[in-house]
Protein backbone atom coordinates (compact mmCIF):
# COMPACT_ATOMS: atom_id res chain seq x y z
CA UNK A 1 0.00 0.00 0.00
CA UNK A 2 1.37 3.50 -0.99
CA UNK A 3 0.45 7.18 -0.40
CA UNK A 4 -1.34 8.63 -3.33
CA UNK A 5 -2.98 12.12 -4.35
CA UNK A 6 -5.75 12.79 -6.15
CA UNK A 7 -7.36 15.50 -7.52
CA UNK A 8 -11.24 16.45 -7.35
CA UNK A 9 -12.92 19.83 -8.41
CA UNK A 10 -14.42 22.21 -5.46
CA UNK A 11 -15.82 25.84 -5.04
CA UNK A 12 -14.37 28.19 -6.88
CA UNK A 13 -13.56 29.91 -3.54
CA UNK A 14 -12.01 27.15 -2.07
CA UNK A 15 -12.73 23.89 0.65
CA UNK A 16 -14.32 26.13 3.04
CA UNK A 17 -17.53 26.90 1.09
CA UNK A 18 -17.49 23.35 -0.45
CA UNK A 19 -17.70 22.66 2.88
CA UNK A 20 -20.07 25.55 3.80
CA UNK A 21 -22.74 24.76 0.37
CA UNK A 22 -22.62 21.43 1.47
CA UNK A 23 -25.63 19.47 2.55
CA UNK A 24 -24.25 20.22 6.49
CA UNK A 25 -27.75 18.61 8.01
CA UNK A 26 -27.30 15.64 6.53
CA UNK A 27 -24.08 15.98 7.91
CA UNK A 28 -24.51 16.72 11.17
CA UNK A 29 -26.71 13.27 11.39
CA UNK A 30 -24.10 11.24 10.00
CA UNK A 31 -21.40 12.53 12.47
CA UNK A 32 -23.70 12.22 15.41
CA UNK A 33 -24.19 8.60 14.06
CA UNK A 34 -20.52 7.60 13.49
CA UNK A 35 -19.91 9.27 16.79
CA UNK A 36 -21.82 6.78 18.82
CA UNK A 37 -21.09 3.82 16.45
CA UNK A 38 -17.76 4.83 15.98
CA UNK A 39 -16.49 7.33 18.71
CA UNK A 40 -12.69 7.15 17.37
CA UNK A 41 -13.95 8.43 13.87
CA UNK A 42 -14.95 11.33 14.63
CA UNK A 43 -13.45 14.11 16.95
CA UNK A 44 -15.24 15.17 20.53
CA UNK A 45 -14.88 18.82 19.04
CA UNK A 46 -15.94 18.20 15.59
CA UNK A 47 -19.87 17.95 16.53
CA UNK A 48 -19.67 21.38 18.88
CA UNK A 49 -17.63 22.93 16.02
CA UNK A 50 -20.28 22.30 12.96
CA UNK A 51 -23.13 23.77 14.72
CA UNK A 52 -21.47 26.40 15.22
CA UNK A 53 -20.69 26.54 11.55
CA UNK A 54 -24.23 26.09 10.89
CA UNK A 55 -25.08 29.57 13.19
CA UNK A 56 -22.33 31.32 12.22
CA UNK A 57 -21.17 30.39 8.83
CA UNK A 58 -17.42 30.98 7.57
CA UNK A 59 -17.08 33.01 10.98
CA UNK A 60 -16.96 29.77 12.97
CA UNK A 61 -13.71 28.38 10.23
CA UNK A 62 -11.48 31.27 11.39
CA UNK A 63 -9.58 30.07 13.65
CA UNK A 64 -7.39 31.96 16.40
CA UNK A 65 -5.45 29.26 18.41
CA UNK A 66 -3.19 25.97 16.98
CA UNK A 67 -6.25 23.84 18.61
CA UNK A 68 -9.42 25.40 16.76
CA UNK A 69 -7.13 25.32 13.64
CA UNK A 70 -6.55 21.60 14.57
CA UNK A 71 -10.20 21.17 15.67
CA UNK A 72 -11.65 22.59 12.26
CA UNK A 73 -9.17 20.36 10.11
CA UNK A 74 -10.45 17.06 11.59
CA UNK A 75 -13.47 18.55 10.82
CA UNK A 76 -13.24 19.40 7.32
CA UNK A 77 -11.32 15.79 7.04
CA UNK A 78 -14.36 13.67 8.07
CA UNK A 79 -16.52 15.69 5.47
CA UNK A 80 -14.44 15.53 2.81
CA UNK A 81 -12.46 11.91 3.70
CA UNK A 82 -15.02 9.98 5.08
CA UNK A 83 -18.64 11.11 5.05
CA UNK A 84 -18.25 12.30 0.98
CA UNK A 85 -16.46 8.83 0.60
CA UNK A 86 -19.05 6.44 2.45
CA UNK A 87 -22.52 8.36 1.95
CA UNK A 88 -22.12 11.21 -0.68
CA UNK A 89 -19.50 10.02 -3.29
CA UNK A 90 -21.62 12.03 -5.78
CA UNK A 91 -20.02 15.36 -3.97
CA UNK A 92 -16.65 14.14 -4.91
CA UNK A 93 -16.04 15.42 -8.49
CA UNK A 94 -12.68 14.06 -10.14
CA UNK A 95 -10.48 16.39 -12.21
CA UNK A 96 -8.48 13.73 -13.26
CA UNK A 97 -8.80 10.14 -13.18
CA UNK A 98 -4.72 9.45 -12.14
CA UNK A 99 -3.49 7.79 -8.91
CA UNK A 100 -0.43 8.38 -8.77
CA UNK A 101 1.95 8.43 -5.56
CA UNK A 102 1.90 11.48 -3.54
CA UNK A 103 6.18 11.89 -3.58
CA UNK A 104 6.27 12.20 -7.42
CA UNK A 105 4.30 15.50 -6.95
CA UNK A 106 6.98 16.90 -4.84
CA UNK A 107 8.87 19.86 -6.02
CA UNK A 108 7.01 20.50 -9.02
CA UNK A 109 8.00 24.07 -9.20
CA UNK A 110 11.25 23.72 -8.04
CA UNK A 111 13.18 22.80 -4.66
CA UNK A 112 12.90 26.43 -3.02
CA UNK A 113 11.02 30.22 -3.53
CA UNK A 114 14.56 31.55 -4.50
CA UNK A 115 15.08 28.97 -6.97
CA UNK A 116 11.85 28.73 -8.26
CA UNK A 117 10.97 30.03 -11.78
CA UNK A 118 7.81 30.76 -10.38
CA UNK A 119 7.38 31.64 -7.04
CA UNK A 120 4.03 32.37 -6.97
CA UNK A 121 3.27 28.88 -8.37
CA UNK A 122 6.29 27.73 -6.05
CA UNK A 123 4.12 29.12 -2.45
CA UNK A 124 0.70 27.13 -3.73
CA UNK A 125 2.05 23.88 -4.85
CA UNK A 126 4.28 23.22 -1.27
CA UNK A 127 0.57 22.72 0.65
CA UNK A 128 -0.05 19.88 -2.15
CA UNK A 129 1.91 17.60 0.42
CA UNK A 130 1.83 19.43 4.06
CA UNK A 131 -1.74 20.03 3.76
CA UNK A 132 -3.44 23.31 3.82
CA UNK A 133 -6.14 24.46 6.56
CA UNK A 134 -9.28 26.25 5.56
CA UNK A 135 -10.13 30.25 7.06
CA UNK A 136 -6.73 30.65 7.78
CA UNK A 137 -2.97 31.66 7.04
CA UNK A 138 -1.10 28.45 7.17
CA UNK A 139 1.93 29.68 7.72
CA UNK A 140 0.82 31.28 11.09
CA UNK A 141 -1.30 27.92 11.73
CA UNK A 142 -0.51 24.86 9.94
CA UNK A 143 -2.74 21.99 8.83
CA UNK A 144 -1.92 18.83 11.05
CA UNK A 145 -2.18 15.64 9.53
CA UNK A 146 -4.63 13.54 12.20
CA UNK A 147 -2.99 10.28 11.45
CA UNK A 148 0.26 11.48 9.89
CA UNK A 149 -0.91 10.30 6.39
CA UNK A 150 -3.96 11.80 5.77
CA UNK A 151 -4.14 15.43 4.08
CA UNK A 152 -6.15 17.74 2.25
CA UNK A 153 -4.89 20.71 0.25
CA UNK A 154 -7.06 23.35 -2.29
CA UNK A 155 -6.71 26.08 -4.38
CA UNK A 156 -9.22 28.75 -5.16
CA UNK A 157 -10.30 29.28 -9.30
CA UNK A 158 -7.60 32.61 -9.30
CA UNK A 159 -4.80 30.13 -7.47
CA UNK A 160 -5.77 27.26 -9.86
CA UNK A 161 -5.27 29.98 -12.61
CA UNK A 162 -2.01 31.03 -11.46
CA UNK A 163 -0.69 27.52 -11.72
CA UNK A 164 -2.36 27.00 -15.01
CA UNK A 165 0.08 29.55 -16.19
CA UNK A 166 3.21 28.29 -13.98
CA UNK A 167 2.58 25.20 -16.60
CA UNK A 168 2.04 26.85 -19.28
CA UNK A 169 5.52 28.52 -18.93
CA UNK A 170 7.00 25.11 -18.92
CA UNK A 171 8.46 26.72 -15.07
CA UNK A 172 7.89 22.63 -13.78
CA UNK A 173 11.58 21.74 -12.47
CA UNK A 174 13.13 19.18 -14.54
CA UNK A 175 13.59 16.41 -12.18
CA UNK A 176 9.53 15.83 -11.60
CA UNK A 177 8.01 12.78 -12.78
CA UNK A 178 6.65 12.80 -16.08
CA UNK A 179 3.12 11.16 -15.27
CA UNK A 180 2.84 13.72 -12.09
CA UNK A 181 3.67 16.19 -14.44
CA UNK A 182 0.61 15.59 -17.19
CA UNK A 183 -1.83 14.70 -14.12
CA UNK A 184 -1.22 17.86 -12.13
CA UNK A 185 -1.43 19.90 -15.33
CA UNK A 186 -4.31 18.08 -16.59
CA UNK A 187 -6.32 18.71 -13.26
CA UNK A 188 -5.42 22.39 -12.50
CA UNK A 189 -6.37 22.96 -16.83
CA UNK A 190 -9.40 20.89 -16.47
CA UNK A 191 -10.54 23.38 -13.32
CA UNK A 192 -9.36 26.36 -15.11
CA UNK A 193 -11.71 25.52 -17.59
CA UNK A 194 -14.38 24.43 -15.55
CA UNK A 195 -13.94 27.71 -13.87
CA UNK A 196 -13.37 25.73 -10.06
CA UNK A 197 -11.33 25.50 -7.70
CA UNK A 198 -9.13 22.23 -6.69
CA UNK A 199 -8.72 20.17 -4.09
CA UNK A 200 -5.81 17.56 -3.40
CA UNK A 201 -6.27 14.61 -1.56
CA UNK A 202 -3.31 12.52 -0.08
CA UNK A 203 -4.26 9.07 1.47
Amino acid sequence: MGIYAMFWHCHPEGLAQELLSGPLEEFSAWCQQTAADFPDDIEPSSLSLLNAIRARSMTALKATTSDEATAIDRLVDAYFGLFCDSDRRDLKRAAHPSLLRARYFQGMFGSSRETSQCPAAFDLWRFTLTGRGVGRDSDAFPYRSGDGVYRLAYWTLGEVAVLDDAFSANAVAGDVDRDAVAAARAAVSTARAQRTGLIVEIA
